[in-house]
């Protein structure tokens, strides 16, 4: 391991740095935000920071502009940057390497032949900034390759996953700090978008932060208005759809997020909105990979305008044009929500967080968190668990089998001293039996994990149902942060009530139930068939045909959506050109299905001959 020190970058380079707004230049930007610059000159001066900025405040560039201070360097300094979001990671790189920035990226999933390319890259000093998810570390060849290199400064990325008091709690992030240490210790950055003070205390300790710089850019997002919607009785889930589709149904509320709680409910809310003619697709951890992959891809790509979604959706998901977030159901947390609900709006530009509460949701909420209590019977039950499955001492625990239940259990255990942590790569964690463990200490680590759950139950209990203070208010008082900016739009339902959303809400029938399944795609047809000419509805049928024959089996939205095709007749587009200017139709739909779709349409032109085409 390296066993050099980690002075300021500075004196290591023996030459002047250069100025942060000369290094903002090469990015082709001209301003900071707020916090950014503190940022970029704490990193150059070598020194610690904790840099809390929301979500779409630019923490990245905060990382990346360091790493284009070592060019010429024969130090060859390297930014090392840890996260758990792989989809972030793979955005950024692309970026880096548009910006000419020398970078690489390792992770669980990617081919061994990139994985050694990266090791190579490192190696050798072509790599200036490393992105690499926690488990690497477990790696020796990947500790060998940072060893031989002087790392200026290492970037934690979603930093309240080391905070077991905050939301995404990982045990992959406790090791950090050795990770640091055997780097020579060098200048720490710990970026979040949600910790409060609580966390941010927590996050300086757990990662042995040495008088950071805080940096704290304010939460307040101004461009977000924040509506609650709260439905009660009887009717209730009527009233709720309603309200959500009223919103849909307005185009400037797309591109949107649909929050919900279970697998079910993403798939009857994303048919709801089908059936208005909306496409829409679902997202959620019971899909296969595959079909994940396609269902973001159609989202990020615009064939789909809504994605009803598991909060398995989302994170390092970077779509800046989000115009509206709702929550069908209630997320365990006020950090959790300001999280999710952050990814509307990036762009600067209006959007809105709608979240759909009541009094049933909060009872589904607390049966929630009473089912997940944790008793010293339940971690003795798991460590006897992995006691038979150990071979001899130690046991590998598997990604796939680190749910944040076990995730719970495996912590209390480690602090009541009955086992071991440590990272396994891209195998999970190897957890290691000690034989002992004290019962005191698994009673408070018990009591500690009771008293989270219950807090963050509070937060979200209290903002879901006050409706006396301003929501920003409220949001910006949990994270501790200070007054609010001026709303660039509505602030929010207490504030600028919205009586359209009432209206349209009150007049939803009674009854909760809907049409059976199967009737959706035929309502759906009916409202964009009535924008067409008859020989365009004809001729609609046989491109919806097309489409199934496509979608081979899955379903037709991965395709493209009944507005898209109606769309496509209205165009009547010849060659892939014109195919790629409709809206919902990207790069990745034209490579897959764009010949045959054209093909289509052209054995179509005798029925659409003498109509016009739109341009």
């Amino acid at each position: 391991m390296q066993s050099s020190t980690a002075a300021a970058p500075a004196e290591q380079a023996g030459a002047h740095l250069p100025s942060p707004e000369q290094l903002l230049g090469r990015f082709g930007l001209e301003t900071f935000r707020l916090g950014q610059r503190e940022a970029v000159q704490a990193a150059l001066d070598g020194r610690d920071s904790l840099v809390v900025m929301p979500t779409g405040g630019g923490k990245s560039l905060c990382y990346q502009l360091p790493a284009l201070a070592g060019e010429g360097d024969p130090t060859r300094p390297l930014v090392v940057v840890v996260s758990p979001l792989i989809a972030l990671m793979s955005d950024q790189w692309r970026r880096l390497r548009e910006a000419g920035v020398s970078s690489t990226m390792l992770a669980s999933g990617m081919q061994d032949g990139h994985n050694a390319k990266a090791l190579s890259e490192i190696e050798d000093g072509t790599a200036q900034l490393v992105l690499a998810a926690p488990e690497r570390f477990a790696s020796g060849a990947f500790r060998a390759a940072l060893a031989r290199r002087r790392v200026s400064l290492f970037v934690v990325d979603e930093a309240h996953c080391v905070a077991e008091w905050g939301h995404d709690f990982r045990p992959d992030y406790l090791r950090l700090h050795e990770a640091i240490a055997s780097l020579g210790r060098p200048a720490v950055m710990a970026a979040t978008a949600t910790a409060t003070p609580r966390v941010a205390q927590e996050i300086a300790e757990r990662l042995g932060l040495r008088e950071p710089v805080s940096i704290r850019s304010g939460f307040d997002r101004p461009n977000l208005t924040f509506d609650v919607f709260g439905a009660e009785g009887k009717g209730a889930v009527a009233r709720k759809r309603a309200a959500l589709m009223h919103v849909l149904a307005d185009p400037a509320a797309r591109p949107a997020i649909v929050y919900c709680g279970t697998r079910k409910d993403t798939e009857e809310v994303a048919a709801r909105i089908e059936q208005e003619g909306i496409g829409a697709v679902v997202y959620h951890a019971g899909m296969t990979p595959e079909s994940r992959r396609e269902s973001q891809q159609a989202f990020m790509e615009g064939r789909a305008e809504v994605v009803v979604a598991t909060n398995a959706f989302g994170m390092g998901v970077d779509k800046a044009d989000v115009r509206t977030v709702a929550h069908w159901a209630l997320p365990t947390s006020l950090e959790a929500y300001y999280q999710e609900a952050g990814r509307g709006g990036r762009d600067g530009a209006q959007a809105r967080a709608l979240l759909l509460a009541s009094r049933m949701d909060l009872g589904r909420l607390i049966r929630f968190i009473k089912e997940r209590e944790t008793t010293v019977e339940d971690v003795k039950r798991y460590v006897a668990g992995v006691r038979q499955a150990a071979d001899g001492d130690t046991v590998t625990v598997g990604h796939g089998a680190l749910g944040e239940r076990q995730r719970v259990l495996l912590s209390i255990a480690e602090r009541a001293g009955a086992v071991e942590l440590e990272p396994a790569g891209h195998e999970g964690l190897y957890v290691r039996l000690t034989g002992q463990g004290s019962p005191r200490k698994a009673y408070a680590a018990i009591k500690a994990a009771k008293d989270r759950g219950w807090e963050a139950y509070r937060s979200i209990e209290r903002f879901s149902t006050g409706a006396e203070t301003c929501r920003r208010r409220q949001i910006l008082d949990h994270f501790g942060d200070a007054e609010p900016g001026r709303p660039t739009g509505r602030c929010c339902d207490v504030c600028d009530p919205d009586p359209a959303l009432e209206l349209a809400a009150n007049a939803a029938p009674v009854s909760s139930g809907g049409r059976r399944s199967g009737q959706g795609s035929t309502t759906q047809a009916a409202s964009v068939t009535e924008t067409l000419e008859p020989a365009q509805a004809k001729a609609f049928e046989r491109l919806r045909a097309w489409r199934k024959d496509r979608a081979e089996g899955k379903p037709a939205f991965t395709v493209a959506a009944d507005s898209v095709l109606a769309e496509v007749l209205r165009r009547r587009p010849r060659a892939t050109a014109e195919l790629i200017e409709i809206k919902g139709i990207g790069p990745a739909f034209c490579e897959k299905h764009g010949e045959s779709l054209l093909a289509e349409l052209a054995g179509l032109e005798a029925q659409l001959d003498g109509l016009p085409a739109r341009g």
